[in-house]
């Protein structure tokens, strides 16, 4: 029974033997390898190939881009009174879209301003008015002094002669001595007050207007400021155009998104982000398919011109794996018209871009556009 037991066993080692041979010497199966970083970075379409077209995100913006209506923040830029505007309506530049409850006072606070000025411009008025007269005055004293002047001169010239023949005494001589000397200092007086009065700065004014000048600038200053404030009291469209996104709400303050967004619709574009490994294969003139999931079909445009700087990219694919901080050049492309009356209730839709490459660029690119 024991040797039995003792073959036994030996038997059952021996066959764990082989199976560990057998095991050892199977052949293993390599490791899929690790993608390259050229494998990473190349995520075309199937059936494209990368020598045809360079593959970018982008988005639809109208031609002008796309506006921000801003206004006055803060606790005392007012809450919204009144809009005017839907969105999806078109407006005209100029057209007041909507308006802050601080209206009523700021208008009061023009009207005030206006008033000022229209006070200050009177009172120069009077001043000029009033200095005409006073150097008007002041020419005729001076003529009627130079003429007294002479008058005392010629009697005191009289009066020697007379005085040398005896006929007059030395003290009647004084009294005209003295007479010629007020004469000649009334004179001197007048001229120097006229002199005064006919000074003219830079500018040709008096010297005395300088300060009533200068009051009517500060007033005039305070109501170019009172009419900005009031212009601020309102939205108005700075181009003509459509309204896109409609974000202020009656009773409430304007918000960090601002009052509305617009933008002229009529001529659409695609704003395309090329990274910087192919840009260099793009030119202005290319063809180009654009499509999307939102289009039944493809549109077609035409690259206008490029962007001058690198920047970060910020039209993002779905992938969850996406690389997120990409390098790319903005490219703008010219949607022909057929297209672009397509889209014009699209803007910012996300869209995809397949630039034909041209003749004598077909050389491999990397890109991470899918």
């Amino acid at each position: 029974m024991k040797m039995r037991l003792r073959h036994l066993l030996v038997a059952v080692a021996a066959a764990l033997l082989v199976v560990v041979l057998v095991l050892s010497s199977w052949p293993a199966t390599p490791a899929a390898p690790a993608p390259s970083a050229a494998a990473r970075f190349s995520a075309r379409p199937a059936g494209e190939g990368v020598d045809t077209a360079i593959v970018a995100l982008g988005r639809i913006e109208p031609v002008g881009r796309v506006l921000r209506l801003d206004g006055p923040v803060g606790n005392d830029a007012g809450r919204i009174a009144s809009i005017s505007v839907g969105e999806g309506q078109r407006v005209a530049r100029g057209q007041v879209l909507g308006v802050l409850d601080t209206e009523p006072r700021l208008m009061a606070a023009l009207a005030q301003a206006d008033a000022n000025v229209a006070m200050k411009t009177a009172q120069l008025a009077q001043r000029l008015a009033e200095y005409d007269n006073t150097e008007q005055s002041l020419a005729a004293a001076v003529e009627q002094q130079a003429a007294e002047r002479d008058r005392a001169q010629w009697d005191l010239e009289r009066l020697s002669h007379l005085n040398k023949a005896g006929l007059y005494s030395d003290p009647a001589l004084i009294d005209k001595r003295l007479a010629l000397l007020s004469a000649n200092r009334k004179l001197n007086a007048s001229r120097l007050a006229l002199e005064r009065i006919q000074h003219r700065d830079a500018r040709g004014h008096r010297l005395e207007e300088a300060v009533v000048r200068a009051e009517l600038q500060a007033v005039e200053a305070a109501a170019e400021k009172a009419r900005t404030d009031y212009g601020l009291s309102h939205f108005r469209a700075p181009v003509d155009g459509t309204i896109l996104r409609l974000h202020a709400r009656l009773g409430q303050q304007l918000g960090t998104d601002g009052f509305a967004e617009m933008g002229d619709v009529s001529t659409m574009m695609v704003r395309a982000e090329v990274f910087e490994a192919d840009i260099a294969a793009v030119v202005p003139g290319q063809p180009a398919t654009v499509t999307s999931r939102s289009l039944a079909t493809s549109l077609q445009a035409t690259v206008d011109r490029i962007g001058m700087a690198v920047g970060t990219q910020s039209v993002i694919r779905e992938d969850p794996a996406a690389v997120l901080d990409s390098r790319v050049v903005e490219v703008f492309l010219k949607l022909d018209p057929a297209s672009s009356a397509r889209v014009s209730a699209l803007t910012n839709l996300q869209v995809r871009v397949a630039i034909e490459r041209v003749a004598g660029s077909n050389r491999p690119q990397l890109s991470r556009a899918d």
